[in-house]
């Protein structure tokens, strides 16, 4: 087992840069992805050190509580702790390791936040300026709410060969045609798609979500009509359009607390990077000590 702490800290982070960049176990990264890796975490680490070796991260306490969570989250990612503990041995750490390299992360990230408290809140002049000089930011595209009924075409099957699979979507449509509400039960007896669970119901989609025949057709029916049956290269569907959401700009109030946040995070970013560089260049220039 690896116990001197840069090595370490590079398996720490190699552990965790797997999963968040790559999403797999360290040892299922191939020669591309390792080398990636490789200088990721070399970047990570010499930011790391810059931050915990400022003047900004004295008197900064990270809680016990805040590590286990920190743990818990990691753990949730595996089946149980069997396979959790497996994954620390591969990847060479200690749950002590581990438990030293989250409390590592988590101060950094708390000097950063301290780094940038001082950034003021963006005003409502601010956040409406930027809604202004925006405004494809704050546009929303028509969407339909739409449920639909699925025949398969396979001619392994005689019930489901074109003839006979359109042949029963045109039943099922004179029977949803005459009473609408009968849609979500037909859908839930006939439907060969596991929409058929919740009634046939799609969602609410925007253009180019589904097939272009379904969209096609779709996007030209008015709210609360039922379509003549469309074929597309699985089988003949039945749509439903139950709600019809025109394009349109959303109103600045309604954005405007999300925006002044977003903004004031953006700008925080912007001030811990500036701040990060220093740091890094302030390190550079320290005169080395020379031991005799």
């Amino acid at each position: 087992m690896v116990n001197s702490g840069g090595k370490t800290e590079a398996v720490y982070a190699l552990f965790k840069l797997s999963w968040s960049q790559f999403e797999c176990a360290p040892d299922q990264l191939d020669a591309k992805q390792k080398r990636e890796a490789a200088r990721l975490i070399a970047n990570q680490m010499e930011i790391e050190r810059a931050v915990l070796s400022s003047d900004m991260c004295q008197g900064v306490i990270i809680s016990e509580g805040q590590v286990k969570k920190s743990i818990e989250e990691i753990m949730e990612r595996y089946e149980n702790e069997i396979a959790f503990d497996h994954a620390l041995e591969q990847a060479d750490l200690t749950l002590d390791f581990l438990r030293e390299g989250i409390r590592r992360d988590l101060l950094v990230e708390a000097t950063l936040e301290r780094v940038s408290a001082s950034v003021p809140e963006v005003s409502n002049a601010e956040a409406e300026l930027f809604y202004y000089f925006h405004p494809d930011r704050f546009a929303v595209k028509e969407r339909r709410t739409a449920h639909h009924i699925l025949i398969t075409v396979n001619d392994d099957y005689a019930e489901n060969s074109a003839d006979q699979a359109f042949a029963r979507i045109c039943e099922i449509r004179d029977r949803v045609f005459k009473k609408r509400s009968r849609f979500k039960e037909q859908a839930q007896k006939h439907s060969e798609c596991p929409t058929a669970l919740h009634g046939g119901k799609i969602g609410e989609v925007e253009r180019g979500q589904l097939y272009p025949e379904l969209d096609e057709v779709l996007f030209t029916l008015p709210a609360g009509q039922i379509s003549e049956p469309v074929q597309s290269s699985i089988g003949f569907h039945l749509l439903y359009c139950t709600e019809v959401n025109p394009p349109r700009t959303v109103p600045l109030e309604e954005v405007m607390p999300k925006l002044k946040a977003s903004l004031r995070d953006r700008q925080q970013a912007i001030y811990q990077r500036q701040w990060i560089k220093e740091q890094l260049t302030h390190q550079t220039e320290m005169p080395q000590v020379v031991n005799s």
